[in-house]
């Protein structure tokens, strides 16, 4: 074995760092100590030195490793720093802003309310979180029918989360009806209390434009909406059938909530299942002008007017927010959109589980060339492609490595878009393939087989919307 550096003849130890014992120190006398006062306090700080030093080698050696417990709490207060480290850069770059700005005084405090809407779990379980939360005003949650409303009265207006073995009741919400009283479907109620700042949705993406058509005159350019879904595209649509003009146009941040929810039979409850994140981020204002994109600069990151619903989001602990550049969210997103986008419509086709596609060596074949060709369309964005880790390579192997992985997690569940066709309903394919189909087209490329996949799911629907169709109910 070789000899360690403090082995006998290594490493020889000098007369003056022999430890001593205090047998072997004389007092000093009383004359000393009047004679050789200065010089005793000339010779206090190194004494005081050697001490500490002494100090620091016996705490070293008692030392232990740091307990599981104890390392997450070390992760959450680091957690808690980087959040009030960020809220206080963006504090300082809103007190940076020039005084001569001409800039509305609403703009600059706009209203903390949150308004949800979504009765799927994850709109359930966002508002149960917010309206948990004390430090801001009860959550408006928006019921879509009358019915709705009077179920959630008869609920005693709570909403209940089971977490394990805790059930965790709130009330601390108002419900906002569409119908009633006439509160979103008048536009000459238009007025700074109607405006409506802050807006959650968490509905299919294919509902997304129909839903906002009554509210549409209550969201302009000091409002924010979160859509919190798994497709893409849905913000173009936004822009093109009501806010074509960017003057007037809202903020709009892109979200994507990776827990894992569950159905209680109870309509206003929700179980969480796997504890999850809520990951967000702002989508770019560009403005046309002559035929050229031009994009805002600073970045819209740094303006005053969504800054404070992510800070408001990012500081609550349950709800797990946290806010990233495009590019990054792109690439956090992207597993899971591809998965819909391929997956979720092979389910549909073949009738099939998640379970029975890995084990089908014509289903994984198809699912090879499906990925194959879609991935070609995501190294070309524009978004993206001067970026490595979205190089066609890279993309396709680790995208297929994750589809994989999810598809053995998901286990003998059956995929969403596979139970919407079999009740006729729509489905977001239009916002998870058709986007790439579309993108592709743009971009010249061959996308034959997605555009394919989304024919043949579209042609089931219309088969199933039928056949309910040519039902004749009847009563005995």
């Amino acid at each position: 074995m070789r000899p360690g550096p403090f082995a006998a003849g290594r490493l020889k130890i000098p007369p003056a760092a022999k430890p001593f014992k205090p047998s072997e120190v004389e007092e000093p006398s009383a004359t000393v100590v009047e004679t050789d006062k200065a010089d005793i306090e000339e010779h206090k700080q190194p004494t005081s030195q050697t001490t500490d030093h002494d100090e620091n080698i016996k705490e070293a050696e008692v030392r232990v490793a740091p307990t599981d417990q104890e390392v997450q709490e070390q992760d959450v207060v680091a957690e808690s720093n980087r959040i009030l480290s960020r809220i206080a850069m963006w504090d300082q770059q809103e007190q940076a802003v020039p005084e001569s700005t001409p800039v509305p005084a609403d703009d600059l405090a706009p209203s903390e309310h949150i308004h949800v809407m979504g009765l799927d779990p994850v709109g359930r379980y966002i508002t149960h979180i917010l309206a948990s939360c004390d430090h801001i005003p009860p959550v408006r949650y928006v019921m879509h029918t009358p019915g709705v409303h009077n179920v959630f009265k008869q609920n005693d207006r709570k909403l209940t989360l089971y977490r394990g073995d805790q059930m965790i009741t709130t009330n601390r919400i108002i419900a906002v009806n569409f119908n009633q009283g006439g509160d979103y479907t008048s536009p000459k109620q238009y007025a700074l209390p109607s405006l409506i700042s802050n807006l959650i949705i968490t509905t299919p993406a294919a509902d997304i434009v129909r839903i906002l058509e009554p509210i549409k005159h209550r969201l302009d350019h000091r409002s924010t909406i979160v859509l919190i879904n798994d497709g893409l595209g849905v913000v173009e649509d936004l822009i093109k059938t009501y806010y074509p003009s960017s003057i007037t146009r809202p903020t709009f941040i892109l979200g994507q909530f990776t827990g894992k929810l569950g159905y209680t039979g109870e309509q206003f409850s929700v179980e969480e299942v796997e504890l999850g994140r809520l990951r967000m981020s702002i989508y770019p204002q560009q403005i046309q002008q002559s035929g050229v994109r031009i994009v805002r600069h600073p970045p819209i990151e740094h303006t005053l007017k969504p800054t404070r619903l992510l800070r408001t989001l990012t500081a609550i602990p349950d709800l797990r927010a946290a806010g990233f550049p495009m590019d990054d969210f792109f690439k956090k997103a992207l597993p899971t959109i591809v998965f819909r986008s391929i997956v979720d419509p092979l389910t549909v086709v073949l009738d099939s589980t998640y379970d029975k596609l890995p084990k089908n060596a014509y289903a994984r074949l198809v699912m090879d060339q499906l990925l194959s060709e879609l991935c070609g369309v995501i190294s070309r964005l524009p978004e993206v492609r001067d970026s490595p880790d979205f190089s066609r390579l890279t993309v396709i192997q680790r995208l297929r490595k994750e589809i994989y992985h999810k598809l053995v997690r998901q286990q003998t569940s059956s995929s969403r878009m596979r139970s919407n066709v079999a009740r006729g309903w729509a489905t977001d394919i239009d916002y998870q393939t058709g986007y790439f189909v579309e993108r592709g087209r743009q971009l010249g490329l061959r996308v034959e087989n997605l555009n394919s996949l989304i024919a043949e799911v579209k042609a089931k629907q219309k088969i199933q919307m039928d056949r309910q169709n040519m039902q004749i109910p009847f009563q005995l």
